[in-house]
């Protein structure tokens, strides 16, 4: 890239993660790219397409970059080409079977029995408590057109911290509001390890960055086409968990402990509840013990490949 370009904010993440005004300045360059996508209100949940006759139109699935990795891994597709959603309930529920069918076909999907049962009834319980995240005011739409894979080598900045691009645009999607979210490696740290003190810290950043999205908000020339409180809704998903259910839905394998670690604490401070729980994994596929039975033999394979591959041509020497 050229130096009008800048380069990926990845590059200089670590020497200047400390700056406070290169921070503020990356923030009110994400709050505008934020702001930007969600100006239009869209009709459907899905991803735009680009037609023979040059036109744009929002007709084809949403294309989650979590979920088309998953399909890369051998997972058979759920969600079909072409096909949109009018409802958050049902686009929730097809996101719920696409992680159920990764976990059926993928080879290193669980540690042994117990962590087949125990992932089981995770799953589960999330179809179980999903309507408590989905807010009734925006179930229907309108939707927003969000960022997938906003990541910091995805945005390129100045020396500054002045954003001035971004790639992987093709991961832009039309979303329920209740899928935006404060970027978790704001504090360099993965989504399924903020607790305690890192989550403390995240908070920390976390409204730092609506604080700039909402002034960058009051000062935007072009007005949005809607009066989604985008802000308020980010704040209240945080406040009520709901941003910890849609994590999940993105997540590929950060799943299990987001739930451990916030969604259940929301429902009860029993902290062997969830062992308790795990008879519940009968109720997420008819003849679960043959499954775990399967997926424990899929796991012994899947080691017994690598062992083959690593120690191809070992010696012992």
């Amino acid at each position: 890239m050229g130096p009008e370009i800048g380069q990926m904010l990845s590059l200089t993440w670590s020497k200047y993660a400390n700056d406070v005004d290169r921070r503020r300045r990356l923030y009110r360059g994400m709050a505008r790219i934020v702001l930007a996508l969600a100006r239009v209100p869209q009709p459907s949940i899905g991803a735009y397409r680009f037609r023979r006759d040059g036109t744009v139109t929002l007709s084809n699935r949403p294309l989650i970059c979590s979920a088309i990795i998953m399909e890369n891994s051998a997972n058979p597709r759920t969600i079909q080409p072409l096909q949109t959603y009018e409802s958050v309930e049902s686009f929730t529920s097809d996101m719920l079977t696409l992680h159920d069918n990764y976990f059926l076909h993928h080879p290193h999907a669980v540690r042994n029995e117990e962590d087949a049962h125990e992932r089981m009834a995770i799953r589960s319980l999330l179809r179980a408590v999903s309507h408590h995240f989905i807010m009734p005011n925006w179930r229907g739409g309108p939707y927003l057109l969000q960022m997938t894979d906003f990541h910091q080598s995805n945005i390129f900045v100045d020396d500054d911290w002045n954003v001035t691009g971004m790639i992987d645009l093709e991961w832009i999607c039309s979303l329920p509001v209740e899928m935006l979210s404060v970027p978790h490696w704001l504090t360099d740290c993965s989504i399924d390890d903020i607790i305690g003190e890192k989550y403390t810290r995240f908070d920390q950043a976390r409204q730092q960055f609506l604080a700039v999205v909402d002034e960058e908000a009051e000062s935007m020339n072009t007005k949005p086409k809607h009066d989604i409180p985008i802000t308020s809704i980010m704040r209240e998903t945080w406040r009520s968990k709901a941003v910890w259910f849609w994590a999940c839905i993105r997540s590929i394998n950060g799943w299990l402990f987001i739930f451990e670690d916030h969604i259940l604490p929301k429902f009860s401070e029993d902290k062997e509840m969830l062992s308790q729980l795990k008879p519940a994994s009968a109720l997420w596929q008819e003849d679960v013990q043959s499954i775990v039975k399967t997926k424990v033999e899929d796991e012994e394979r899947y080691k017994e490949d690598l062992r083959a591959f690593f120690f191809k041509g070992d010696t012992g020497q």
